[in-house]
């Protein structure tokens, strides 16, 4: 009876939450028109799915933000928020990679981990955001294959909340932190990554800037690489906190020391800015007549006197315009919303009149002299201490607000406020369930009542839902994904068992836990965390790919594309093709990928790269059995193995590598429909082939017989009568065996 009454408790809650979101999504929808209003709320479904796929997460609301607040993940809440001005005015390309974005967020960025202390510190909370947004794009990208064409987009768009973070710098600070130029380079310098270019500053860099960012973009390079597979990221929520404790890691442990002078820098500013905050609100108060203190007279000279009042009366002035409305109205108003969400920092600090209107602005620093500045800095410096410390907590307050601010612009509010996550786990022992994981399936269904053409609505959704699947495959490249995702498992397991061969030679016993493609032991980066080993002296770290052995190999896959091969042959032998491309590809060893009819095929070179194209090219495989590739050579009826086991034999054979492998995959004898060359002469000239192989080349030669024993009357290394059901993994074990054999 009590757990019945607890479970009609919770479910109460969940309902009462469903309608508190409904409501806010009503009332923020009630500034468009009608149609706007159905173009925002399917688009808003349709995005909704987009964001369950990406983030695993099937119970995730998707919510309305306010007009042009932008998109987040929210950490707290768990949910998304979309902005529906951008839904109405983007391209359907760039809300599909915002949802995206927001979803790999919502799969990867954990935090819980993190103590108190260390987010209360100012400006570290957009450090993290500033890397995070990196790694998750990453993430995405890495398992999302058309994601990582849109990556322009993911620029644009910090590009824009950069500029955004500008402006609001500028109204709320006067003067453009240095930890942010710096948090946004980190992201520039990203972006250079991924279209392969090598690091370049910017140029309009402050040298102490600069110097910071010069100093860690490695470390911010190997933090924002830091993360799940999507099977691993599948498997287990313990995988995905162990990655991002080491991105964070990295962060706090060699970013974080250079980058918290930045933002100790901006805190003498800052000090200095409500130094004179306290200055304009007085000289406010007491009349434009009320100069400065003898004190500061002593100091100062005529012309600094002078430059520092006319600075303050143009605040002031500023001010007034504000207050009295006019043109400024608009703004004033937006303003005094934002201070009301943030809780009024203002008002705690006596900042505001009896009407709520502001007593001082901030003062554009960069219209001061640097020796005025110099004068105002010693001024502070002799300060009674309590004095000093109010401006210091002020100071402290106001970077870390604004860091807190330019942070949920950037990202997912992955920067939790630490308060407000006392208070959450506080309500979680309590019980109180604040509805994170409802269902939002009577959001869906009442979203559209009162629609009058449903069918319409419905229909333009199936559209909109098949443009979105489009993001992610092409029909062209369709065949190549859908049969990675099938074997995605099996790559996975087979790069990181050859993987581990390489580690093992390198440090003379295996290392399990190693992050294939990586350079990072997860693992054993764990034992050392616990044994209190620091990150600057950590040992599990590999040498960069470009140093390894998997440069000695070189592979040749041949597989037989004739008529007998068609139906579910062809099909697993396609597989087998996606598994050793994706492995090897990911290894960095050299590999090609031919077939074979009366002549051979070529579909990858050893030099060329398994991109999109070359995918799509790969996807040819099947088609050319079935004589349906455009353009293709198109004859199953004729196999000639002997000729073309000899031609791909001499390719090979001038590869540089030390150690070469060539293996065949075949159904059966060697025939031509066309008559061209008897079963006999065609024998014969594969076992020529073969002999003079084994025993004139420094080729390994091996014969794979898919449901046939006939390989084993050809070559000598053979494995015969391997089912359709075992080929993918009975070649995994091949290339296994044979890289751990040389």
């Amino acid at each position: 009876m009590a757990k019945d009454l607890e479970v009609a408790q919770l479910n109460n809650g969940e309902k009462s939450f469903q309608i508190l979101r409904e409501e806010e999504d009503r009332r923020i929808l009630e500034q468009f028109s009608e149609d706007e209003q159905r173009e925002i709320k399917y688009k808003q479904r349709i995005l909704s799915s987009l964001a369950y796929y990406i983030g695993k997460d099937f119970e995730i609301p998707v919510k309305l933000n306010e007009p042009g607040k932008g998109w987040h993940w929210n950490f707290a809440d768990n949910e998304i928020k979309i902005d529906p001005k951008d839904l109405l005015e983007k391209p359907f390309e760039y809300l599909s990679f915002v949802i995206c974005h927001e979803g790999g967020h919502r799969r990867i960025s954990r935090t819980e981990f993190i103590p108190m202390e260390v987010w209360s510190q100012p400006g570290f909370s957009f450090l993290m955001n500033a890397i995070e947004d990196p790694r998750d794009n990453n993430f995405v990208a890495e398992n999302y294959h058309k994601f990582r064409s849109q990556m322009e987009l993911a620029y644009e768009h910090d590009l824009d909340v950069e500029q955004k973070a500008k402006e609001k710098a500028k109204e709320k600070l006067g003067y453009q932190p240095r930890f942010m130029q710096a948090g946004f380079e980190y992201i520039k310098q990203w972006y250079r990554e991924v279209q392969d270019k090598e690091v370049l500053l910017s140029e309009d860099l402050p040298e102490e800037v600069r110097e910071v960012v010069a100093k860690t973009i490695e470390s911010a390079k190997d933090s924002w690489w830091r993360y799940p597979s999507k099977e691993e990221a599948d498997k287990s929520e313990d995988l995905i906190s162990q990655y991002a404790k080491v991105s964070y890691e990295i962060n706090l442990e060699e970013i974080w020391p250079e980058f918290k002078k930045l933002v100790e820098q901006d805190k003498e500013d800052q000090k200095m800015q409500e130094f004179m905050k306290d200055m304009q609100s007085d000289k406010a108060e007491n009349g434009k007549g009320h100069s400065l203190s003898e004190q500061m007279k002593d100091k100062l000279t005529q012309e600094q006197q002078k430059e520092l009042e006319e600075a303050i009366d143009k605040a002031i002035e500023e001010m007034k315009k504000g207050e009295n409305g006019g043109e400024d109205d608009e703004k004033q108003e937006s303003t005094k919303s934002r201070d009301d969400d943030e809780g009024n920092s203002e008002s705690e600090e006596g900042g505001e009149g009896e009407q709520g209107q502001q007593k001082s602005i901030p003062i554009d620093l960069n219209s001061l002299s640097d020796e005025l500045k110099q004068k105002i800095k010693e001024l502070i410096d002799e300060l009674p201490e309590d004095k000093k410390k109010e401006l210091t907590d002020k100071a402290d307050k106001s970077i870390d607000e604004f860091g807190k601010d330019i942070s949920d612009d950037l990202g997912g509010k992955l920067a939790d406020n630490p308060d407000k996550k006392v208070e959450r786990e506080e309500g979680d022992e309590g019980g109180d369930d604040k509805g994170d994981d409802t269902q939002d399936s009577e959001v869906e269904t009442s979203e559209l009542e009162g629609v009058e053409d449903e069918q319409e609505i419905q229909e333009k959704i199936k559209e909109a839902r098949r443009k979105m699947e489009a993001v992610f495959e092409s029909e062209e490249n369709n065949h190549y994904l859908k049969t990675l995702r099938e074997v995605a498992p099996l790559i996975d397991d087979l790069t990181g068992e050859l993987r581990n061969i390489f580690v093992k030679r390198k440090l003379g016993k295996a290392s399990p836990g190693h992050r294939f493609g990586r350079k990072w032991n997860i693992k054993k980066r764990i034992k050392e965390r616990i044994e209190g080993v620091p990150l600057i002296r950590t040992e599990s770290r590999e040498r960069p790919e470009s140093h390894s052995e998997e440069k000695d190999y070189a592979i040749t896959l041949m597989f037989d594309l004739s008529g007998s091969m068609r139906g579910n042959k062809i099909n697993e032998a396609f597989k087998s093709a996606v598994v050793l491309a994706e492995t090897l590809q990911s290894l960095n060893i050299k590999f090609e990928v031919v077939g074979f009819q009366d002549k051979v095929l070529e579909f990858k070179t050893f030099d060329e790269e398994l991109n999109d194209d070359m995918r799509k090219k790969l996807s040819q495989l099947p088609l050319e059995v079935e004589d349906e590739n455009p353009g293709g050579n198109n004859n199953a009826g004729d196999n000639d193995d002997g000729a073309c086991l000899k031609e791909v034999s001499k390719s090979l054979a001038r590869r540089v590598e030390k150690n070469k492998f060539l293996i065949v995959l075949s159904d059966g004898e060697p025939w031509m429909d066309s008559g061209k060359k008897s079963s006999t002469q065609l024998s014969r000239e594969l076992r020529e082939a073969v002999k003079n192989i084994t025993q004139n080349t420094d080729q390994k030669l091996l014969g794979v017989g898919l449901l046939s024993d006939a390989v084993s009357n050809y070559y000598p290394n053979n494995i015969a009568n391997v089912t359709t059901e075992d080929l993918v993994e009975t070649l995994g074990e091949v290339i296994r065996d044979m890289i751990e054999s040389y």
